[in-house]
């Protein structure tokens, strides 16, 4: 199918390839695409400094500051439901100084900061989508890779403060469930799960969503990590039920650069990487209204997710993942959330 069209717009395919744009490409004039996730053996890959090293990404060098921040703003969602002392916590920079124990500074001349029944029992869900279309990248990096050096850098930061952090993998269907553990063991064993279970199939996120919903017994932080190629509404109507459940929602939305520009030279065939439907385009005929489509699509998230009180932080994946944290980290600050 050749897009000659005079308004491609009108076309229904034209939308199709705006709103589920989980293309592998086939032949093409344009960057580079890869569709295939790391294959390499290291069980630790995903937070190897020798591993993120090929990919351009610094993980941790602002590690100290981002887990400063978190340390800061992780008690919010609870704070003030539980004032009963539990016991102490080394002192990590971003802690409130009138948490500090000074008589117990005065006898052990070491830092610590009181905890609170509370505070001791955050937990954070990580939901990461492993539908196909996370398996596409054109900047040597797939969307599931780049999600996975972001899930655990996320929940190693939450562990080395005690904090409990799981994983829910899921895609047309709620998949394996790995409940918070706060051992450092636990780690490893959600990178193993990543490992194991790379992208594949169709996404259903209202289905997968609300099943989380209904398995989740109590109020936590919940990290949605996806791509968000499913029909916009329903996706904004499932995201939104986690927050009405009163769960305090992040969603970080990765987008490939080449999914937000379109910026292929000549003619062009794609391949649903769900369905196998194969699509041939002109790039050059359809970007500026390609791009407008994806703003539009955007500013759809962004407003419906913030009107919600969930927090909403795209991401475009030449953006190195700690550098990303860290923006979103500040901006979550300044609102005092």
């Amino acid at each position: 199918m050749t897009a000659t069209a005079s308004n491609p717009t009108a076309a229904p395919w034209f939308s199709r390839l705006v709103s589920r744009f989980r293309r592998s490409v086939l032949n093409h004039g344009g960057p580079e695409v890869i569709t295939q996730v790391m294959q390499d053996g290291n069980p630790n890959r995903y937070l190897d400094p020798k591993v993120i090293a090929r990919f351009g990404l610094s993980p941790l060098i602002a590690h100290l500051v981002v887990e400063g921040f978190i340390s800061g703003l992780h008690k919010s969602p609870f704070h003030g439901f539980s004032v009963e002392f539990a016991d102490h916590r080394e002192y990590v920079p971003g802690d409130d100084l009138k948490f500090l124990d000074w008589q117990l500074f005065a006898r052990t001349d070491h830092y610590y900061v009181k905890r609170y029944e509370e505070e001791t029992n955050l937990r954070c869900h990580i939901l990461m989508d492993r539908s196909a279309s996370m398996a596409f990248g054109t900047n040597g990096l797939t969307k599931w890779d780049y999600g996975c050096f972001l899930a655990t850098c996320l929940a190693h930061m939450m562990m080395k403060q005690q904090d409990a952090a799981g994983l829910t993998l899921f895609g047309a269907k709620p998949g394996l469930i790995l409940p918070p553990r706060t051992r450092s063991s636990h780690l490893r064993q959600m990178m193993q799960v990543m490992i194991n279970n790379p992208p594949e199939g169709t996404t259903d996120m209202v289905t997968s969503l609300r099943a989380t919903v209904r398995n989740l017994k109590r109020r936590s932080l919940i990290v949605l990590i996806s791509d968000l190629i499913d029909d916009p509404e329903e996706t904004l109507s499932a995201i939104k039920l986690l927050g009405a459940h009163r769960h305090d929602v992040i969603v970080f939305h990765l987008q490939d650069p080449v999914e937000i520009d379109l910026s292929f030279d000549g003619s062009t065939l794609l391949c649903d990487m769900e369905t196998g439907e194969e699509l041939e385009v002109d790039p050059a005929s359809l970007r500026e209204a390609y791009q407008e489509k994806v703003r539009e699509t955007n500013e759809f998230y962004k407003k419906g997710l913030t009107g919600a009180g969930i927090d909403y932080q795209p991401i475009n994946t030449t953006q190195p993942y700690d550098h990303a944290l860290w923006a979103y980290l500040q901006r979550r600050a300044l609102v005092g959330k």
